[in-house]
């Protein structure tokens, strides 16, 4: 049997939620590894802003404030207990502090580890489809051997790999069509705002209006590091189509 324990804080991870959160943590890629050490340092210190399976972990005697808005997913999974459903979601480590998200609180059902089945985003790489899925991923490099921007319309994400660390960066779709939206200078209330027809309409964006969108995009999302002058003089210089 593994040990469930919930609602006392501070406390450590049990076994099923360090297992659940390593799942979407590959140990093979340098970016996920060193949440893997981050996690291993920090306790269970409270709930999150959304209660249940949303908790935050940090130190022993660490305040959680909930009026510092959530920061960006980092990681996520799906995967299957039997017929329950669990999301997994690790968002990026802010203050000190790492919010996960495991939609259950109580995980005492889950008796044995070895049966547990899914899938996450985390795993991907270039050339890759992604599992469950038979539709290719649309893949544009934003710069050779560094950085791969991906889009997926089945599971509606958009992510940008990072060839040195092997993290899958997830953007936000809403964000990401808005600045798409800027790149083309479309101001039609029926197109523009609509962020849920980005994926119908995907097909009509060229390589480098997506990737003009990602660098007005970057300017606000810190956590992505590129290079804008070398992504600008590459599309320009024609060495990627479109």
């Amino acid at each position: 049997m593994i040990e469930a324990g919930y609602g006392n804080f501070p406390r450590e991870l049990t076994g099923v939620e360090k297992h659940l959160l390593s799942l979407v943590l590959p140990a093979n890629k340098p970016g996920y590894l060193l949440y893997r050490d981050l996690i291993n340092d920090l306790m269970v210190i409270g709930y999150g802003r959304f209660g249940n399976g949303n908790k935050i972990l940090g130190k022993e005697n660490s305040v959680i404030d909930l009026q510092i808005p959530t920061s960006p997913v980092f990681a996520v999974g799906n995967y299957y207990y039997d017929d329950q459903s669990i999301d997994v979601i690790i968002h990026q480590f802010n203050n000190d502090q790492i919010e996960f998200d495991l939609g259950i609180d109580d995980l005492s059902f889950i008796t044995d580890l070895n049966k547990l089945k899914g899938w996450n985003f985390s795993e991907w790489i270039p050339g890759q489809k992604l599992p469950a899925d038979d539709k290719k991923v649309r893949e544009l490099i934003i710069l050779p051997d560094e950085k791969v921007l991906a889009f997926s319309v089945t599971f509606k994400k958009i992510w940008l790999y990072d060839f040195s660390s092997g993290v899958n960066t997830i953007l936000p779709v809403t964000n990401f069509f808005n600045e798409v939206m800027r790149v083309k200078n479309i101001r039609d209330a029926k197109i523009a705002l609509k962020p849920g027809s980005f994926f119908e309409r995907l097909d009509t964006f060229t390589d480098l209006e997506l990737a003009s969108a990602l660098l007005s995009y970057s300017k606000y999302l810190h956590s992505i590091k590129i290079d804008e002058k070398r992504i600008r003089n590459f599309f320009e210089t024609g060495s990627s189509k479109n």
